[in-house]
């Protein structure tokens, strides 16, 4: 018997992959949270879309420097996700509660983290107001993998994080 769907009608669209989201502001502070809310939109040009809440600093750090990188973690850094994705960045550093490490991004600010397994770096190419938040489509202009994490397709044995919703996640595995 199949039944309507009335109350977070977002997750028939999961398990998504985990992504940990940098982004930097206009004096150089940078942030990090999780989000899974995104995807694939071209790929001439390489487009992705991510939705982000309107009220977040990521929201207005990526609205007012156009830039920001994906960063592909694995199941190691479950508690980092589970951080990034409750706390806020004006209310402490991320980064080091969540002890991760930042490297340098080739093209954009937005930094890496340096223990995840791969990193998309973009730059916005049209903000679309959608709701409770706003859809930042942005061109990946660099993607960087590890190798024996991707090859054509996330490997299982990467465990890349995949979220069915609230706090519920899992791997391929």
């Amino acid at each position: 018997m199949k039944r309507p769907i009335e109350k977070n009608r977002y997750r028939v669209f999961h398990p998504k992959l985990t992504f940990l989201l940098t982004s930097i502001d206009q004096k150089g502070k940078e942030n990090v949270m999780a989000l899974a809310w995104a995807t694939p939109i071209s790929e001439e040009p390489p487009l992705v879309a991510i939705a982000v809440g309107k009220e977040s600093l990521t929201a207005r750090n990526i609205h007012k420097t156009k830039e920001f990188v994906l960063n592909v973690p694995n199941e190691k850094l479950l508690s980092a996700i589970w951080i990034c994705g409750t706390k806020s960045g004006r209310e402490m550093d991320k980064f080091r509660q969540a002890k991760l490490t930042k490297e340098k991004a080739k093209f954009v600010k937005p930094p890496y983290i340096k223990e995840c397994l791969g990193h998309i770096e973009c730059r916005v190419k049209k903000i679309v107001d959608a709701g409770e938040c706003f859809l930042f489509i942005g061109e990946m202009v660099y993607l960087v993998v590890e190798s024996n994490a991707f090859r054509n397709f996330w490997q299982p044995s990467a465990n890349v994080v995949l979220h069915f919703g609230g706090k519920k996640f899992t791997t391929p595995r």
